[in-house]
């Protein structure tokens, strides 16, 4: 597949302060023939790659948190997120760029490990090699996805266009956007060739692994609509992770359990900390659990002791504090979960009230909540694909609160957002948009648009 994109290299810099590490691989501007100056053996492939995993912020959690239903302006709040807050989205937005960037950064990193492999001298590690490359081309897989579902406005129009589709090192190219059909060609393309490089006894969750495609897989198919591949990519892994229980699960937001972690990205001493996306470190809170979300949550639930921090919360003030990521040894520092298997439930569930079979989709939802909950919860009463659809978004809301999905799924789904007054008070009173608003879809960012005569704006920017 011939790329026709542009991604220009300067506009890396401007997003320094979000990356958790910068080296000479992504600044020399003569990437072509990178691999003779910056690669010299097998060791710099892997530090390339970790480098690439080490990419992976957690602005998308910030960004499907702050600017839908799930929190609010907090306490303490000096000024920070209060843009988002207030639904201002426009193509000079950081939230666009930094995503863009950082996205593209993978992808343009990747591209060089490719490229090296064929270069330097590996002889003697070409199983090693092979399995750097696997996770390479998964992880470019992975990064294109993530831009796909931010920047594409029709995940359903094959002829629409989507992002630029790259699948060779990035310079200086000026060219347009791909297609729905070539960008989703080009990631089932990386995956396949990832399943065929990866070692298959790879078990470690914090690197790619034959499951983190699965997982990927079942993602990617229930958002294109590919619904029957999206229901057996998620039966595989619900055959093979079990749900975690209540002592686990809190447990897994402390990093001490991972019995239903298919993939997460580790945080160390240094990175970004998701717990600071709420409140300061050592101090209030900036931005706080909603009205809206907190109403939701019951008592009896184990997923309200993981969101909601009961002991330095006044719900009859209007406080509320997030408890997500609260860390261990160092505070707030905790690795940021990208695939578990409860959200595979969820992807079944909604296949099956997709497909009318409404009897299988109330077993699966009942499973994952049963796990939730001590005692045995009621099945839902849906009888229709919309009201079955609501139920699944709701149980969405609160599983995977605070992970990087709210916007998203309002996106996916169809749904406006509509927030509870308490929760939009001031900045603007931003108390809802409707499901057609353009914010559902980020704007190609600023420095795109001057660098790039021939890239094309989303609608209504």
């Amino acid at each position: 597949m011939k790329n026709k994109f542009i991604l220009i290299l300067a506009s890396a810099f401007i997003t320094l302060t979000f990356q958790s590490c910068e080296d000479q691989l992504d600044i020399d501007p003569n990437s072509s023939l990178i691999a003779g100056t910056a690669f010299k053996n097998v060791d710099d492939l892997q530090n390339a790659l970790n480098s690439s995993y080490a990419r992976l912020n957690t602005r998308a959690i910030t960004f499907n948190s702050i600017f839908t239903d799930n929190t609010k302006l907090g306490k303490d709040n000096g000024g920070q997120e209060t843009q988002l807050h207030s639904l201002i989205l426009d193509e000079s937005n950081g939230t666009s760029a930094v995503l863009w960037n950082s996205r593209y950064a993978i992808i343009n990193k990747t591209a060089r490990i490719i490229e090296a492999s064929k270069i330097i001298d590996i002889t003697g590690s070409e199983s090693r090699v092979n399995h750097i490359l696997g996770q390479s081309y998964a992880l470019r897989a992975f990064a294109h996805f993530e831009l796909f579902q931010y920047f594409t406005p029709d995940y359903l129009n094959k002829e629409g266009l989507a992002v630029p589709a790259v699948n060779t090192i990035i310079t200086i190219e000026n060219l347009p956007r791909n297609t729905v059909a070539e960008v989703i060609a080009l990631i089932e393309t990386d995956l396949a060739k990832a399943i065929s490089l990866l070692d298959t006894s790879e078990t470690n969750n914090k690197y790619i692994t034959l499951d983190f495609i699965t997982a990927l897989k079942a993602r990617l198919y229930i958002t294109t609509g590919d619904y029957g591949i999206a229901l057996s990519n998620a039966n595989s892994l619900i055959a093979k992770y079990p749900l975690a229980n209540r002592t686990q699960y809190e447990n897994m937001y402390l990093d001490s359990d991972n019995t239903e972690v298919i993939f997460k990205v580790a945080r160390v001493t240094g990175d970004n900390r998701i717990g600071n996306t709420w409140h300061f470190s050592g101090g209030g809170p900036f931005i706080e659990m909603s009205n809206s979300l907190y109403n939701t949550l019951e008592v009896d639930d184990i997923r309200r002791n993981v969101l909601f921090n009961e002991a330095d919360s006044n719900p009859d003030e209007n406080l509320h504090k997030i408890n997500k990521y609260p860390g261990t040894a160092e505070e707030f520092l905790s690795d940021y979960k990208v695939f578990r298997v409860s959200e595979m439930y969820l992807i079944k569930a909604e296949v099956e009230i997709r497909n009318k079979d409404y009897a299988a989709s109330k077993i699966t939802l009942k499973s994952l909540k049963d796990a939730r909950f001590p005692t045995p919860t009621a099945t839902g009463t849906y009888s229709a694909v919309a009201d079955g659809l609501t139920y699944v978004l709701a149980e969405r809301r609160i599983e995977l609160a605070y992970e990087g999905h709210r916007y998203l799924d309002l996106k996916r789904f169809g749904k406006g957002l509509v927030r509870d007054d308490k929760d939009c008070s001031g900045l603007n009173d931003a108390c809802s948009i409707s499901s057609d608003d353009r914010r559902f879809t980020l704007p190609i960012p600023l420095s795109e648009m001057n660098a790039n005569t021939l890239m094309t704006q989303n609608p209504g920017y």
